[in-house]
């Protein structure tokens, strides 16, 4: 009688595995079915469990230490796997192999699904350039974080659907923008002979960022690791200890944030308390989501020490007055209430700082010791409320 193909690992590592592999599988609704599913591989020479998921773009690989009898494979739905997964609360999980079926049992439970048959679950492809640039993971996770939240989320707009990444002149660059508004985020980072001094610009699309900074999260990896990257003419790959994804870059063209930077020019300037700053624009906030003509959209008025915020909807009207320390002529003008919540909450200073022309040029804001991250918002059409 043979041996068993069983793999037995612990069930959070597990889940944590399976939630990265789920950035990685394909949304569209009438894609190959193994394009939605997990690809598991045991290796009993290394004791691991081998987890793979792809799109065909964009693929991720999270390897995690187990107890297993023998070599096998199989692929299964991401989505059948990770609620049943879900539910267990032992510590322990094995996963079996029996013909056609998947049986994950614990000391309490057990369940069976089908894998998927005759999947032809693509190879591995990795980047083997020999130059790579090394960045602390918790400096990567907030570059990409920084600038993630601005990046068009709608995929058929690609040239915006991704992030910005450059490495220039000893600093590690990002920048993202859905043409409303723009971040941008550095941080500093020398080389050495191993290391890459050659420079890197070139577009991720967002879905990798979103899956690698999840992946950065994970429990599964050391805290204070490096992630490698390297890159070639038309893929990208992040290495973590256990994780590894790998992209095709995105070809268009990126918009010139540079320039747009370079060039904005600003006569006025507002210096806000953070925490009260948000609490105003989250109660803005509430009405001005139902405007039906501005959504999202309130009027501030900057006045000397003083900021007031309007917004209305069709039955409700806001208004509230915040303290500022303000330099410049006055000004009134409508800005997006939504976008400035998506920065402000993520602000570590005490104060921001806004940074203005008039009420048809772009409006900068930034934490106020902070210079290496900076935030662009376009104003909306005024309107009189």
């Amino acid at each position: 009688m043979s041996e068993k193909l069983s793999a037995k690992v612990k069930t959070k590592e597990l889940l944590e595995a399976i939630k990265i592999m789920e950035c990685f599988i394909s949304r569209k609704k009438s894609e190959k079915e193994y394009l939605k599913a997990i690809y598991i591989e045991a290796d009993k020479k290394n004791n691991i469990l081998i987890l793979r998921s792809t799109d065909l773009k964009m693929s991720a690989k999270v390897k995690i230490t187990g107890e297993i009898n023998n070599n096998w494979k199989a692929t299964v739905s991401c989505k059948i796997i990770k609620d049943l997964i879900k539910g267990i609360s032992d510590t322990d999980v094995c996963i079996m192999i029996e013909k056609e079926k998947i049986l994950i049992q614990t000391v309490n439970s057990k369940s069976v699904i089908s894998a998927i048959k005759d999947a032809e679950f693509p190879v591995w492809m990795s980047i083997d350039k020999l130059k790579y640039y090394s960045v602390q993971k918790s400096d990567l996770k907030k570059l990409f974080e920084n600038v993630k939240f601005s990046a068009s989320a709608n995929p058929e707009n690609q040239a915006v659907n991704c992030v910005r990444f450059e490495y220039e002149e000893e600093k590690l660059k990002a920048a993202g923008t859905d043409t409303y508004r723009l971040s941008y985020s550095k941080i500093d980072l020398k080389t050495d002979g191993r290391h890459s001094e050659e420079k890197l610009q070139t577009n991720v699309p967002l879905g990798v960022v979103d899956g690698l900074v999840k992946s950065m999260k994970s429990k599964l990896g050391i805290p204070k690791e490096k992630v490698l990257i390297r890159c070639d003419e038309n893929k990208i790959s992040f290495k973590l200890t256990g994780i590894e994804i790998v992209s095709d870059l995105i070809k268009l063209e990126f918009p010139d944030y540079k320039t747009i930077i370079e060039n904005l020019n600003v006569d006025k300037q507002a210096v806000i308390h953070t925490k009260d700053f948000l609490a105003v624009l989250k109660r803005a906030y509430a009405v001005a989501k139902s405007n039906k003509e501005a959504k999202n959209g309130a009027i501030f008025e900057f006045e000397q020490n003083k900021l007031i915020i309007k917004s209305i909807d069709e039955y409700s009207e806001f208004k509230e007055e915040i303290t500022t320390i303000y330099r410049g002529e006055n000004l009134k003008i409508s800005l997006n209430v939504k976008f400035l919540i998506d920065f402000i909450s993520k602000v570590k200073d005490k104060t921001v700082v806004l940074k203005m022309l008039n009420n048809k040029s772009a409006v900068l804001a930034k934490g106020e010791s902070d210079d290496n991250w900076i935030y662009l918002t376009m104003p909306l059409a005024l309107r009189e409320y």
